[in-house]
């Protein structure tokens, strides 16, 4: 199956400066990429995996299911494939960066027992919360995602206007949600 990209290139070239440019007043040498909103906001991709964003250079994104889907959907150039978190420390080092010695993680998303696993298999280096940074760099919109914003709105209000021609008096709830997912997919809404 062919995967296309929903995201352009330059617009994850231009996220991931962004926050090698917050890193660059922090102490983190680099950040590990887990949750999966975050992980598509800068990849481009919401394939299962992590990417690594040093504090200046190239991401590394590594995947641990469907390579070939992300490879096609994500703009960033170093994709590889790995079976395991533990894997992830050697992969960076064997893709010649340097092991981070403060490494940043998204601490409002991770469990404790990532957190446990991601100390183990990183120490020494010091974990530190970058869930802040991200999000204050998520705030704020570019052109192309205020695009899509207006976008999607233009859609929930078409979706919205449908209301009124589909429900009707002793209709189920299944029937009449069953009849406004097939109006909002007709206009392009790819899911709920």
């Amino acid at each position: 199956m062919e995967y296309g990209r929903s995201t352009p290139e330059e617009e994850l070239k231009s996220r991931i400066a962004n926050l090698q440019k917050r890193l660059g007043k922090t102490k983190v040498d680099g950040v590990l990429i887990l949750q999966k909103a975050d992980l598509f906001y800068y990849s481009g991709t919401a394939q299962q995996g992590w990417l690594y964003i040093p504090e200046s250079g190239e991401p590394l994104l590594m995947i641990f299911k469907d390579y070939q889907r992300a490879r096609q959907e994500s703009g960033i150039d170093r994709v590889v494939s790995i079976i395991s978190p533990k894997e992830i420390p050697e992969t960076i080092l064997s893709s010649g960066y340097e092991m981070p010695k403060n490494l940043g993680l998204e601490m409002d998303v991770l469990s404790a027992n990532q957190y446990i696993l991601f100390q183990d298999i990183f120490s020494p280096a010091r974990i530190i919360d970058i869930s802040l940074q991200i999000r204050m760099q998520r705030a704020v919109k570019s052109k192309y995602e205020i695009i899509l914003m207006r976008q999607t709105s233009h859609m929930a209000d078409k979706v919205a206007a449908k209301v009124q021609d589909i429900i009707e008096p002793g209709m189920s709830e299944i029937e009449f949600a069953g009849l406004l997912e097939a109006h909002a997919r007709s206009l392009g809404h790819q899911d709920w």
